[in-house]
């Protein structure tokens, strides 16, 4: 399977209470378009990913209304929606529309507008990604519950919380150079440790903001790009989903290390020849356990390549040289396709200066969703020729 990469846009990703849903939609859509080089005319289908509008935004029908407002009409869409992977979902089923014949080029957007709110109502409504009847109103909530998880990952491999800090200093030494990144400061393992407990053993810089943003991308047929040899020729090569549990009590990475191994059979590749990698990390935790799930370490050993250097950007592989989550911020509807615009520009060449992994030719982003309920990962490849 080789699905073309036409195009890509996004916006900064930040508090934005200037711009409107509907404002971060059309203007990552229309910057994929002007970057692919086609009009809205040239989109047969919209695949628009966005988690909570009714709840942030009091907004509903968002699929109808971005293509509307991206003049993409009478061009069907869709909204999406798979918790944190919902972008990353969105995009599965723009690449499964190319792959199937049925279209030629489509959009993928992912949106999520969430600081409409204030904080303690936008945390109830991302609560409703979990189970918000028995363990929210328990108190098991996504910090809680990551917490547990964290502890549980310390004890088992007898791993510190300073030994865990360097996955934050990582993350907040590239986001400090993403000029799209919501958060830009670099910390030190001090810092990381005396910033404010969220929920013990989480600190504040072990925690993603909640974020305005906006991205897409334009997929074609693979015809379509090589036509165009101008344009960089970058190509998904692999797309898996997989549901996991819908409770937070079991080890949320079984769908995640489910689907990559899928992935990688259905590109023809292992772990051992990814260049780079952007791997879910709402919470610091989480990165060590994507890396340990998509084979780039052994159980256990996941959180050593921050403190060692192997997933920095010279390392190994580079895992999330744009800050990842904890910098980014966490856009819900727009986290896994932001996580793809952010590979596809690694494998373009374009990242922005100082996140640039050198002469990147393969990329996966994993991204996942709930408790563990969603599991998401796409494989890119540069393919000149």
């Amino acid at each position: 399977m080789r699905i073309g990469v036409l195009g890509v846009g996004k916006t900064p990703h930040k508090i934005q209470h200037d711009k409107s849903l509907r404002d971060l939609i059309v203007e990552a859509g229309r910057g994929a378009m002007d970057d692919a080089g086609v009009g809205p005319d040239d989109i047969q289908a919209l695949y628009l990913g966005n988690v909570a509008a009714g709840g942030f935004n009091y907004e509903n029908s968002i699929g109808l209304m971005g293509a509307h407002h991206l003049g993409i009409v009478p061009a069907p869409a869709v909204r999406v929606e798979a918790a944190c992977g919902t972008g990353a979902w969105a995009l599965h089923l723009g690449c499964v529309a190319i792959a199937s014949g049925l279209y030629d080029t489509v959009m993928v957007l992912g949106a999520e507008k969430m600081n409409d709110l204030a904080t303690v109502e936008g945390t109830s409504v991302i609560a409703q990604a979990a189970d918000s009847k028995e363990e929210y109103f328990s108190g098991l909530t996504f910090p809680s519950g990551v917490a547990l998880t964290a502890r549980k990952y310390m004890q088992t491999h007898e791993v510190t919380e300073e030994d865990l800090a360097h996955t934050s200093v990582k993350n907040h030494y590239y986001g400090a150079r993403n000029p799209s990144a919501h958060l830009r400061f670099e910390c030190t393992v001090e810092e990381v440790m005396n910033s404010a407990t969220v929920a013990d053993p989480l600190k504040l810089y072990e925690v993603c903001p909640m974020t305005d943003a906006g991205s897409a991308l334009v997929l074609c047929r693979e015809e379509i790009l090589r036509e165009q040899a101008d344009k960089p020729q970058v190509f998904i090569t692999a797309t898996q989903m997989a549901t996991g549990t819908w409770y937070a009590v079991s080890d949320a990475t079984d769908a995640l290390k489910a689907t990559s191994g899928r992935a990688y059979e259905m590109a023809g590749l292992t772990a051992a020849d990814i260049d780079v990698a952007e791997i879910y990390n709402s919470f610091a935790i989480q990165e060590p356990l994507g890396i340990e799930a998509l084979g780039f370490a052994e159980r256990g050993e996941g959180w050593k390549g921050a403190a060692d250097g192997s997933t920095w950007l010279d390392g190994d592989v580079a895992v999330n040289p744009s800050g990842g989550l904890l910098c980014k911020g966490h856009p819900l509807g727009a986290t896994g396709s932001t996580q793809a615009v952010d590979i596809v520009e690694q494998l373009r060449g374009t990242a922005p200066e100082g996140m640039q992994r050198q002469d990147a030719e393969i990329g996966i982003s994993a991204c996942r969703g709930g408790p563990g309920s969603v599991g998401a990962v796409h494989i890119y490849q540069r393919l000149e020729g």
